[in-house]
């Protein structure tokens, strides 16, 4: 277990008291978990939760100790989480040692009997995880999930044997599984249904909620708010949240952000609150959704006083380690400025011109806020101008009236600049920038210039 440390870098919390309450609160609910053979962390989250006081930091490092003791429901969250951050990287999941270690872990929790991490190995076995793919293990794997009474597993058997296809609803086989409210099949049944044909898709969709999918619940949501009836969107969206669907949480977390943009149906529906908002979008990180860990840092950012910097920049370098470019820039700044982390300048340009490299507008606008600024960096107006210039030609529109506000400011490598300011702020016009010169006026006026905030 040693080995994976890296793939999961965790921020170090005191060891006190109610750490060792935390503990007790996950290894029970763990305990729950597996008992119940359930596949949802919720309750998992819910305990360490209430028992740190929503430190969010602890989370991961709780999951670790138990995997490092050898639970398995800890063990299959650790897989699942690391086989996440190497997909995000690229690497070949066949044959990287990084995933034939993950598979191992995954092994682990199989053999104890869990039977999530059962059908997971299935799923190892048949896509060529951490070893040449190998149909026959795979059906062995999913079999024994099956004779395990797995809802799961007796859907995809039903799936992979072609019967869900060939017999479609009206079958012997899959009649039986939807007797048995089989959300799994009825899911699958929705989209088998041909594109033309939305109705049926609904349909399904409809009886997988009913019959309890956090998943059917959330595309349904989404789909009825993309149509126009929010209300009814927004019943299937509270009904996923409830069930812990992460996207679902995130997605209410957002409309529940103060100074949202809302249609006027959900204007008289939802009531913004900060907090909550906050609830959910950590709530959603802690279920595996990486997509909430920048809204969320965003709002630890906004309130420093309750929130330690230490905090944001955690959620940084879960982003980063997501491969959310967003994450990257803001994690590499974070090192170079020393916010919330020991500066580490050097390695923080060199991931800015990776990112950079890699084709990341945003790591240039970063670089150069790092060159006005001289933050980390020598003061140096030209580098500054030259990575807005690249963002720029990247597609950022924003790029020659931020030229135009470092030009009018100057630095302490250049003086001011009032008449190449007016040519960026005209050539800001001429690109159909939106407001540039109030934008321009607003900067000046406060005399700085910080892309990061």
């Amino acid at each position: 277990m040693k080995q994976l440390l890296y793939l999961l870098p965790l921020a170090l919390c005191p060891v006190s008291a109610q750490v060792a309450d935390a503990e007790s609160a996950c290894m029970a609910a763990l305990d729950t978990v597996k008992n119940s053979q359930s596949e949802y962390m919720g309750p998992v989250v819910t305990a360490v939760m209430d028992a740190t006081g929503g430190d969010e930091r602890m989370y991961a490092q709780l999951l670790k100790k138990a995997a490092d003791s050898g639970h398995p429901v800890a063990l299959t969250w650790l897989a699942r989480q690391s086989l996440r951050q190497l997909q995000a990287a690229r690497v070949n999941l066949e044959t990287a040692p990084e995933a034939a270690r993950l598979r191992a872990v995954m092994e682990q929790a199989a053999s104890q009997g869990y039977i999530p991490a059962v059908v997971e190995m299935a799923h190892f076995c048949g896509s060529g995880i951490g070893a040449p793919a190998n149909e026959k293990e795979g059906m062995k794997y999913l079999m024994q999930a099956c004779k395990a009474n797995s809802a799961r597993a007796r859907a995809a058997y039903l799936l992979l044997s072609g019967r869900l296809e060939k017999e479609g609803a009206t079958g012997a086989a899959v009649a039986s599984e939807l007797k048995r409210n089989n959300f799994y099949v009825e899911e699958f049944l929705s989209a088998f249904t041909a594109p033309s044909d939305e109705a049926k898709s609904r349909e399904w969709l409809t009886l997988a909620s009913k019959h309890g999918s956090p998943g059917a619940a959330c595309s349904l949501a989404l789909y009825y708010l993309n149509q126009g009836k929010d209300a009814l969107g927004y019943e299937f969206l509270k009904l996923a949240a409830e069930r812990d669907h992460a996207e679902a949480l995130a997605q209410l977390a957002a409309l529940t952000l103060p100074g949202a943009e809302l249609s006027p149906g959900l204007k008289g529906i939802i009531k913004p609150d900060a907090e909550e908002s906050i609830r959910l979008f950590r709530r959603a990180v802690l279920l595996g959704y990486p997509r909430a860990l920048i809204p969320l840092a965003g709002e630890y950012h906004k309130q420093p006083e309750k929130y330690a910097p230490e905090r944001v920049f955690e959620l940084y370098r879960q982003a980063a380690d997501a491969g959310d470019p967003r994450g990257g820039v803001a994690y590499a700044y974070c090192l170079v400025v020393g916010r919330g982390c020991s500066p580490d300048a050097e390695r923080g340009i060199r991931i800015l011109r990776q990112l950079v490299d890699a084709g990341v507008p945003f790591a240039n606008m970063a670089l150069a806020d790092l060159y006005f600024n001289g933050s980390g960096v020598e003061a140096d107006m030209t580098k500054a101008l030259s990575c807005l210039t690249t963002a720029a030609s990247m597609g950022v529109p924003q790029s020659y009236t931020l030229m135009a506000v470092i030009s009018q400011l100057g630095n302490a490598a250049k003086p001011s600049d009032p008449a190449r300011a007016r040519m960026y702020l005209r050539m800001a016009q001429e690109r159909g920038e939106i407001s540039p010169q109030q934008t321009f006026d607003t900067m000046v006026q406060a005399g700085s210039w910080k892309f990061m905030p």
